[in-house]
Parts: C-alpha cells; sequence; structure tokens
C-alpha cells in the first residue's frame, strides 16, 4: 500500500483545504469519544471511495479556515493503531482497513490515518453515536463539496455499486483464471505510487 511520504504530507497540509480524498479532524485525544466518532465517520466515507483517502488528525477548524495547530505530546500518543482499530470495529461492517502514522510539519505533530478502499462490498455504519454516526448509515466523500455524509444523491450511489460491480467481476475473473476456465494476462498491480499520488490531488474536485 502507499504511505504518503513527509514531502507529500507537507503538500496535502500546505492545501489549507480539504480535497475528496482529504479530510481534517482537530486536534485531541482518542479518549474524546465524540472526536473517535467523527474520525470513525471519515474513515467509512474513505473506504467507500474508490483508493480510498486520507484523514489528518490536528487541524482545527475555524471560521471557516482550517489551522494546523498540531497535537500535544500527550494527546499524540493516546492515537495507536490497535487502539483505534478497536474503535472503528466497533462501527464498521465489514471491517475497514487502514494504516496510523504520526506525522511533523513546521514543526507540529500530527496523526495520519491512510484509509483502503473497501474489499469487497461497500462499508456500513453497525452503531449509532449521538448525533454523529447513525446505525445502518452508508457513509461516502460527497461530490459538491468535500465532506463525509450519508448517501446524498444517485450519482455517488451509482459510483459505489460501480465499484462494488467492478471488484465483483475482478473477483470472478481471477477465480475463473485459477481453475483454468478463462486464460487472461496477469491482471496488473494498481499504479505505481506517484501516480496515486497525483489521482489523490487531481481526482478530487
Amino acid at each position: 500500500e502507499h504511505s504518503l511520504t513527509n514531502q507529500e504530507f507537507e503538500t496535502v497540509m500546505a492545501l489549507g483545504h480539504e480535497l475528496r480524498g482529504l479530510e481534517f479532524k482537530g486536534p485531541g485525544p482518542m479518549t474524546n469519544r465524540r472526536l473517535v466518532a467523527q474520525v470513525v465517520k471519515a474513515a467509512l466515507g474513505m473506504a467507500n471511495r474508490r483508493d480510498g483517502g486520507n484523514i489528518v488528525i490536528g487541524v482545527s477548524e475555524e471560521e471557516d479556515s482550517l489551522n494546523p495547530v498540531g497535537l500535544e505530546d500527550v494527546d499524540l500518543i493516546t492515537w495507536g493503531y490497535d487502539t483505534f482499530a478497536d474503535q472503528i470495529a466497533r462501527y464498521a461492517d465489514p471491517s475497514v482497513s487502514f494504516e496510523l502514522e504520526p506525522k511533523e510539519y513546521n514543526g507540529k505533530q500530527y496523526i495520519l490515518i491512510e484509509v483502503t478502499e473497501f474489499e469487497d462490498i461497500p462499508i456500513l455504519c453497525k452503531r449509532a453515536y449521538d448525533d454523529v454516526l447513525r446505525d445502518g448509515a452508508c457513509y461516502v466523500r460527497t461530490r459538491r463539496k468535500p465532506e463525509t455524509s450519508e448517501l446524498p444523491t444517485q450519482t455517488e450511489m451509482r459510483d459505489l455499486l460501480d465499484l462494488a460491480t467492478e471488484k465483483g467481476v475482478r473477483r470472478y475473473l481471477e477465480q475463473a483464471q485459477r481453475i483454468g476456465i478463462i486464460s487472461l494476462p496477469a491482471i496488473t498491480p494498481k499504479t505505481a505510487d506517484e501516480e496515486r499520488f497525483n489521482q489523490e490531488l487531481g481526482d478530487l474536485i
């Protein structure tokens, strides 16, 4: 899986605004249940997006502008992979694949969560939390503006169904090839890291 380099991380931080594949969340510890629910919601939306997406924790929103304030050491250490995996497992069905790592930008510390697109079927929320998460909801990144919400229009629904259908066809072809029903050229791996990063920045308008 492609992990953002430090230079790529600096590039997305310098943008100063969200993209379809990039969401910012405010600072705080993982003991802040509301913040965790908001990050989980973003992760569910990214998992239902082609090529997944990135979540950066430590950027506050103030009067429609983003302020990269960073995380205090005492908050940073609470954001462990296993701890967040336990949290997201409580809400995601099926499970969400992700990577989590600390990053630095302009002398301040952040947590970067890189979410992989769903493997077989779209991810649903299986548990409610306050007014943030709804049991049974299917969250996506919208096309109108970069935000995570429940499926808002038929366009987002078609995107999701198209992606799921592609995965089903790919699985069938791989199985058919494996048991000798058909003979196909080898299925090429995903695009190169640089191309994927360009897609993250360019395919998100």
